[in-house]
């Protein structure tokens, strides 16, 4: 018969015990130094020499040590148990805040890409993170004016002015012509010049004279240009020739080749009843751009997408011009502009003709 073995007996041996209990108090020991580590002070709290000098100690520890070596510190503790948490923490770059400028200049980007929606859910965002930056609120103006909602782009841009105002009551005290140049007075020009247009737009024309003089009064600059030659062509609408005049003159001493105001003044000359000036105006302009003529007459038919891009002297210009104010010169007008081209057609010199009996040359006025 076999014999029996004897039974096991489960009890463990102290050592047992003992050796099975080691690894649990260095777990435990593992929780209580991360807790530690991570009651450490917090970066953000730290000046930021204090905060560098972190960096730098927690970069060199880092590079020196495993997980398992002692810590560099000389605790005579594992690394994972003294700084790594710690060093690992420190050296995580800090996500940095989200930069309103940044954000608007993204928003004038995808205006630009024709993508208002868009753009005014940058403006927006900009403005919520810095109430005071007036740039995002002109941007969600023009964005919402592009979207069809001039009311809601008025709301907008009226804030801009309001908010402005006691900037450019200084400009106007210290008699500055040059104000699109302060960064500070960007946003009021631009808001009063887009109201000026809409109010053009919406046949308000004396709404647009005001909003565009509070532009022109403190920039004489191609800005302030642009919000005279708008403000003279609401006072043609107006019948008030003499007004569009006195508007016009100063811009044709200030503006780039002169011809624009020029052409402008030679309306507003011969709509008030006086040939001469007009006609000197008109000289002016057509030496400037000759093409001037045919577009307003229309014997140039084409139109230009890019209204910024146009050189002076340019058929381009011309036609830009055309489509922009052409609207205003009346039959009368043209008439004028008529008879004045055939004037300077015929006091062109003659062709003269080589001696040599060769081809004619046209002699250069």
């Amino acid at each position: 018969m076999a014999t029996k073995s004897a039974p096991k007996d489960d009890k463990k041996t102290p050592a047992k015990a003992k050796a099975k209990a080691e690894p649990k108090a260095d777990a435990k020991a593992d929780t209580k130094a991360d807790a530690k580590t991570a009651k450490a002070e917090p970066a953000a709290d730290l000046s930021p020499e204090a905060r560098e000098q972190r960096l730098a100690e927690a970069k060199t520890r880092l590079a020196a040590a495993d997980r398992n070596d002692p810590c560099p510190c000389g605790s005579g503790k594992k690394y994972k148990k003294c700084h790594l948490r710690q060093d690992e923490a420190a050296s995580i770059a800090p996500v940095a805040p989200p930069d309103a400028t940044e954000i608007i200049m993204n928003g004038w980007r995808l205006f630009e890409q024709r993508r208002p929606g868009a753009a005014e859910k940058e403006f927006a965002a900009a403005l919520k993170l810095d109430g005071s930056l007036q740039e995002a609120r002109v941007g969600i103006g023009m964005a919402r004016l592009s979207s069809g909602n001039p009311d809601g782009a008025k709301e907008e841009l009226l804030a801009v002015l309001v908010a402005g105002e006691p900037i450019v009551a200084k400009l106007r005290a210290d008699k500055v012509k040059d104000a699109f140049n302060t960064t500070e007075a960007q946003p009021f020009i631009r808001a009063a010049h887009a109201l000026g247009c809409l109010a053009y737009d919406q046949d308000r024309f004396e709404d647009a004279v005001k909003d565009l003089e509070r532009v022109y009064e403190i920039d004489e600059g191609s800005v302030g240009t642009e919000a005279r030659l708008i403000a003279a062509k609401s006072l043609m609408k107006l019948e008030r020739a003499a007004d569009a005049v006195a508007v016009l003159e100063p811009a044709t001493k200030v503006e780039t080749g002169g011809s624009r105001a020029h052409l402008g003044l030679a309306l507003a000359h011969v709509t008030a009843g006086d040939e001469a000036k007009a006609r000197a105006a008109l000289d002016a302009a057509l030496d400037a751009n000759p093409h001037y003529g045919r577009t307003i007459l229309g014997r140039v038919r084409r139109r230009v997408e890019n209204l910024a891009g146009t050189a002076p002297g340019s058929l381009e210009e011309a036609l830009v011009y055309a489509q922009t104010y052409g609207d205003v010169w009346t039959e009368a007008a043209k008439t004028f502009l008529e008879k004045a081209l055939d004037e300077r057609a015929a006091q062109k010199p003659a062709p003269r003709e080589h001696d040599d009996g060769g081809e004619a040359e046209s002699a250069s006025p």
